[in-house]
């Protein structure tokens, strides 16, 4: 299977690459990226799966995550589902600027996906976050843009199964997936370097307490990997299909935590 993947040396997507070029049933993996860097390798990867293999994977290099010519879709046809793991703290940077990265830039991608797979549908799997307000009655600026991108990637599935004829499959099948905090796994502490200093010095010194006292404040990224990778292989669980909000297609970090836990995966 031809899998997508953004977002790939952040604290969610560099877990998520490994956990890629460790599943055999993906067969090919395009990254797509801002600026082009070297995929892990050798003692620094931590990889002990021999299954791991980055020979099936594609680095490229994309800059404008709200338009997408008929160039690089060529590149990408064929490709089935991706995981948008891209993202930013609302600290980091202008409302305007986390807006384009947090909403404009997935549903531009979801529009332009919708026609790559040569047997629909196509899978878009977005990283949200627990807070995340479809409604947009929220005050944070995280919970309104997350929200809205939630709210209208499953408004563009929907519309475009409704316009497809009644016999064929529709075009597009959106998860929404709402990870709790987040903190890099042990194997994975490289993917910080880009943080502010008070994610990467305080934080850590605050979450052993909030997992010993408030487990559910916490997803480790192997869960989230494991589940991102499930949905957009189509590997769901029997009692997670209607599950949570939209019939089982925005998926709460307990849910994840449950869904990590049947496929023997523990993280950190």
């Amino acid at each position: 299977m031809h899998v997508i993947l953004t977002g790939a040396t952040g604290t969610i997507g560099l877990p998520v690459l490994h956990r890629c070029l460790s599943t055999p049933d993906i067969t090919r993996l395009s990254v797509l990226s801002r600026r082009p860097f070297e995929l892990p390798t050798g003692p620094t990867a931590n990889v002990s799966d021999p299954a791991y293999d980055i020979s099936k994977a594609e680095i490229i290099v994309h800059t404008d995550y709200t338009r997408y010519p008929v160039e690089l879709l060529d590149r990408l046809r064929g490709a089935q589902a991706v995981i948008w793991a891209q993202g930013v703290s609302q600290s980091e940077v202008p409302k305007d600027i986390y807006t384009q990265i947090t909403y404009d830039a997935p549903l531009a991608a979801a529009k332009a996906f919708s026609s790559l797979p040569s047997s629909p549908p196509f899978t878009f799997v977005y990283v949200s976050g627990e807070g995340a307000d479809p409604t947009e009655k929220t005050w944070t600026l995280f919970g309104k843009v997350k929200g809205r991108a939630e709210r209208e990637l499953l408004a563009l599935a929907d519309t475009l199964k409704a316009d497809a004829p009644a016999t064929s499959s529709p075009l597009l099948r959106a998860f929404n997936v709402r990870p709790a905090g987040v903190m890099p796994g042990r194997l994975y502490p490289h993917a910080e370097r880009d943080r502010p200093w008070s994610y990467r010095y305080i934080f850590p010194l605050m979450m052993p307490a909030v997992r010993f006292l408030a487990p559910s404040m916490m997803s480790p990224t192997d869960e989230i990997a494991t589940v991102l990778v499930d949905l957009a292989l189509g590997n769901i669980p029997d009692e997670f299909k209607v599950e949570g909000d939209e019939g089982g297609r925005t998926i709460a970090s307990g849910a994840m935590r449950r869904w990590a836990a049947l496929r023997g995966v523990v993280g950190a």
